[in-house]
């Protein structure tokens, strides 16, 4: 947030124009002033992580943020008239039926409320470096390569992720296109029974208003 202070302040000095974005974390640093003057110095959008939408697992992976924080910086970032996109995980191990859902329904509350415009669901792939604590199972044999970012893994724990890809899928496609809010999550499962969500309807309107 402070080199991109230094930058915004640096075009705006030498009057000139241009259009970007880049990839940032929700930092709490991005206050209503600063995404301001962002957006004066020509940033029409940024793409951050919110990852697994969940507070358990946001602390498991050491993201640094809270759902909370993501919340109210992307609301400083749209309240300027800058676009958000946001980085989704699911099928991260230890993740339940019920985290999954109420990401899900986070995710939800966020475009309707108009904080993130755009997202993307990342099911989660293991590297070389991901911690032990993952409770994971590498089903692999070592590596003696130069790079390897995608290792074969097994979930020690956790709930099928591969039953929830389609409907997280279906669900995003239409947030993203200002439809099916109302819709009750469970229905974008098929015939799946899935669980209630438990976070009430103004979560994160909630969030933003305090």
């Amino acid at each position: 947030p402070a080199l991109l202070r230094e930058m915004a302040q640096e075009i705006i000095r030498r009057g000139i124009t241009v259009v970007w974005w880049g990839n940032i974390r929700f930092e709490k640093s991005y206050t209503e002033e600063l995404c301001d003057l962002l957006q004066r110095s020509g940033c029409i959008a940024v793409s951050g992580g919110l990852e697994v939408a969940s507070p358990r697992l946001l602390k498991l992976i050491n993201k640094g943020v809270t759902v909370a924080q993501v919340a109210r910086v992307a609301n400083n970032f749209t309240g300027a008239g800058i676009m958000v996109h946001a980085y989704l995980m699911y099928g991260f191990p230890t993740q339940t039926a019920q985290e999954t859902i109420d990401s899900l329904e986070t995710v939800r509350q966020m475009f309707e409320l108009g904080l993130i415009q755009s997202g993307f669901w990342h099911r989660f792939a293991m590297t070389a470096h991901s911690p032990a604590e993952y409770s994971c199972r590498v089903t692999e044999p070592p590596f003696g390569g130069f790079a390897r970012n995608d290792v074969q893994f097994e979930a020690l724990s956790g709930c099928d992720p591969e039953l929830f890809s389609e409907g997280l899928r279906v669900s995003l496609y239409n947030y993203m296109n200002g439809t099916g809010f109302d819709l009750p999550l469970h229905k974008w499962f098929g015939g799946m029974k899935v669980p209630r969500t438990t976070l009430p309807p103004n979560y994160i309107e909630r969030i933003v208003e305090e």
